[in-house]
């Protein structure tokens, strides 16, 4: 009797013992989970691709777009977050994440040139779009909170959010990180002026204006200079031309009557026999507000 009493004990044991691990043993659905999670949170971090800010257009000279565009990308960072504590509740074992480490760490290097970036564009920079920089860090900030609960012991990764965390700091916020901007353009527009036209080319130069007033609208082109004397023609290895190329100047104002100051490039692509195609504009630079007496 006493031997089937010890017998059912030793199975009651047993049996409580494996529905306990059974419990803290992860399911294949939160396997498969946490897999999909080491993929977008640390082989490639979505925080980087979602969370950099898209404004384009004429929303270029918006201080609301951006600050709109601050919103959602913030969004994505506290998104970033939450996927790294999803992650570290279904208790994955350090094996799965170990061999991303070096990844992770080559990741957070990039924080370097980019700290230099941003303290460059403070100091210089006189475009509302300066303040991308800064919300880099804060998506690496955001990068290194994550990463920093995953490799708890890593000291690099602390360091480096410390780092940038330290870099936020200094430029106050975003608010006066674009203020800086525009005291950065005011100080520079007072001196801007249009490059003298060093040819004259009718068909260029309305085609200059109405692809910059479709890329910058609420702008009206007023006047466009051809900063190059002659053709700048690439040639490949064999000596074959590729294109011919110009550089251009154009004064701008917009309803309210303010002037500025922008710049396009043109293009003609090679088609043989010593032709070329018609040309087009590329690369247009955001109009920079200057005084009106500055465009003559």
């Amino acid at each position: 009797m006493k031997k089937i009493i010890l017998s059912m004990s030793l199975m009651l044991f047993l049996g409580n013992n494996l529905i306990a691990q059974t419990k803290t043993r992860p399911s294949r659905d939160e396997i498969m989970s946490g897999n999909k999670n080491i993929e977008t949170i640390l082989d490639k971090p979505f925080i980087f691709t979602r969370g950099e800010l898209q404004v384009s257009g004429n929303d270029v000279t918006s201080k609301k777009a951006f600050q709109e565009a601050i919103v959602k990308s913030d969004a994505v960072v506290k998104e970033y977050n939450e996927e790294v504590t999803k992650f570290l509740a279904t208790n994955p074992s350090p094996v799965t994440y170990k061999n991303k480490l070096n990844a992770t760490l080559s990741k957070a290097k990039g924080l370097d040139s980019d700290l230099a970036l941003t303290e460059k564009e403070f100091k210089q920079g006189n475009s509302l779009g300066g303040v991308y920089y800064l919300q880099k860090l804060y998506l690496y900030k955001g990068y290194l909170e994550g990463v920093t609960r995953i490799y708890t012991e890593n000291q690099t990764l602390k360091d480096y959010l410390t780092s940038v965390s330290n870099a936020i700091n200094s430029y106050g916020s975003r608010e006066k990180f674009m203020d800086k901007m525009v005291e950065n353009q005011k100080a520079m527009s007072k001196n801007l002026k249009m490059i003298p036209a060093q040819q004259s080319n009718p068909k260029i130069e309305a085609m200059v204006k109405k692809n910059y007033e479709a890329s910058f609208k609420g702008f009206t082109v007023t006047k466009v200079n051809i900063t190059y004397s002659t053709w700048i023609v690439d040639k490949n290895e064999l000596d074959i031309p590729i294109c011919r190329k110009l550089s251009v100047c154009v004064a701008v104002k917009n309803a309210k009557g303010e002037c500025g100051i922008g710049s396009s490039n043109v293009k003609e692509d090679y088609m043989g026999g010593g032709s070329y195609g018609e040309a087009y504009s590329y690369l247009p630079s955001d109009p920079i507000m200057v005084p009106c007496e500055n465009i003559k």
